[in-house]
Order: C-alpha cells, then structure tokens, then sequence
C-alpha cells in the first residue's frame, strides 16, 4: 500500500449528479457509482492499482471495482461522495466488506494516509507498527497466504536474480572490463531496477522495501557512487524511497 494523492472528482460528479445518483441509490438501490467515467479517474490518481494491495486492475481478468470507504449501509448518502471512493481489485473489496472504521475501528485510507506511518514490510510479510496497521492488515487481508504472498515472492525471487546477475557484470567491471558496453548494462539493470519500485508501478511499496535493504543492492550502489556512475540513478532511487515500508 503506498500514499495516493486523490484528483478532483470527474465532471460527472458536480454536485447536483451526485445529489441525483444518491437519491437513485436511496430509492432503488442502483449501483450508481458503478459508471466508467467515476472508474476511469479512479484508476488514473491510483495509476490503475488497487488503493490496497496495489494489484494492477486495469486488464480484464484483474476487474475494479470502486471500493467505498465507509460502507454504502449506513452511509448512504457517501455513495458517491469522491472523498468516499476508492479503486479496488475485487479480491480486497470482498475482504473488506462493510468494515465501518466508526464502529470496528480506524484502518488507513491511503488517499489521506501515509501507510508508512502505521505499516511496513519484513521479508515476504506486512507488518504493523500500531493498531491502525494490525486492523488495516486484517480488513483486506494483506498477508493473504494463495495470493500476496505468492506474488511477493515470486518478486523477491526476480528481484535476486536480476540482483545477482548485476553483481557479477560489477565485479567483471572492478576487474578491468571497463568497456562502455559494460558500464551501460549495469547502469541500465539497476535502474530497471529501481523503476520496478516505483509508485506508479504494482506492488511498488513491497519491490521498494525489498530491493532498498538488499545487501548486494547497497554493495551495488556502494561501488557505483566511488566509480561516480551513481549520480544519474540517485532520482530513481529517491522515488522508491518514498513508497517504502521499511521497518
């Protein structure tokens, strides 16, 4: 889970609309949030993932659906409030259900909050730092063992490999072979890298964590800062240090 930074609400959603689909909803019950122009603005402010896990839900077989913070019963009239709207995988909207954080108790909304504030990762699991985490953890379960887990580590598993294989191109390149061709694909694999972690990237929040505290990705950089390569990969970096996790 990483801070989203919400945009205005779509056109769509001027005041008297939402007055007129809350009122629809109220009287039929119509999924009136259930429009692909509300979609399509939630998907863009969330660089199409889910507000939770940070799945990618754009593709057809990975389905939105928009996810109301507080419930639609009892807060009716919020159906279609923007501050109230969330992009979800369908997977964490399930999980979450009609979890009230006025009754059952705070959880993070990350278009307000900061995850970081409350969770972080440690090796292939989401932890947390306070009662927020622990409850936000369990509402759209997190550390799903069939689902986020798999993918974790099957991330990390990548991540190594690509790690590994930049390590020997290094230590090749400390051993004489300073060739520019040399030089390039190390410089390229590890801001591949980094631009894996990045916010607008899935699962970026865990692939930041990871790779950050990663020994051979910090012998990596070590020795690109003493062979002053490192400077042009220093942005990318600081972009994956801001959806950390860390402990």
């Amino acid at each position: 889970m990483i801070k989203l930074f919400r945009s205005q609400p779509p056109t769509s959603l001027d005041k008297a609309s939402v007055a007129t689909l809350t009122a629809e909803y109220i009287a039929t019950g119509n999924s009136v949030w259930n429009r692909q122009s509300i979609k399509k603005f939630l998907l863009k402010y969330s660089n199409n993932k889910c507000a939770y896990c940070e799945e990618n839900i754009s593709t057809t077989s990975n389905y939105m659906e928009v996810e109301h913070f507080l419930p639609k019963v009892p807060y009716s009239h919020l159906v279609v409030e923007w501050n109230n709207l969330l992009p979800s995988c369908k997977r964490c909207n399930a999980s979450k259900g009609t979890y009230d954080p006025a009754v059952h108790g705070v959880i993070i909304n990350p278009a307000d909050t900061y995850p970081q504030r409350h969770l972080y990762f440690s090796n292939l699991t989401l932890r947390y730092r306070d009662d927020v985490g622990e409850r936000m953890i369990r509402a759209c379960n997190l550390n799903s063992t069939d689902r986020l887990f798999l993918v974790r580590s099957e991330l990390h598993a990548a991540m190594h490999h690509s790690l590994e294989r930049t390590r020997s191109d290094m230590k090749a390149f400390l051993a004489g072979d300073t060739s520019f061709e040399k030089e390039q694909m190390i410089v390229r694999s590890v801001a591949s890298m980094l631009k894996s972690a990045g916010h607008e990237r899935p699962y970026a929040a865990f692939l930041a964590t990871s790779l950050l505290s990663d020994p051979t990705y910090l012998w990596l950089r070590g020795e690109l800062e003493k062979t002053g390569l490192w400077n042009k990969l220093d942005y990318l970096e600081q972009s994956a240090k801001s959806v950390e996790l860390a402990p």
